[in-house]
């Protein structure tokens, strides 16, 4: 059975054994115990040279971008500085 928990990932139950997977080619990403994001290719690139934002950002801000290692979807992006943490989002299925 799967469960949609954002428009890109779904929680997999087989059996008691929850997993998190990619929602389009199903891959699965991590146990449901596990942050899917430090399982997955993320993209770090400095938001003061991309098109259509401010030149007045913060020099060092970035823009994460966390991808399926299967299928290349974008799962999830969030912007934060370099030193700064995941930004983790709390599921309860």
């Amino acid at each position: 059975m799967s469960t949609r928990i954002s428009p890109t990932l779904n929680m997999k139950d087989d059996g008691g054994k929850k997993t998190v997977c990619c929602s389009g080619c199903g891959t699965a990403l991590c146990s449901a115990d596990q942050h899917w994001k430090d399982n997955v290719p993320m993209k770090q690139t400095k938001v003061a040279g991309l098109t259509g934002w401010s030149d007045s950002v913060h020099p060092d801000l970035v823009l994460r971008e966390f991808s399926c290692p299967s299928c290349g979807q974008l799962l999830d992006s969030e912007t934060s500085l370099p030193q700064d943490p995941y930004l983790y989002d709390i599921v309860h299925v």
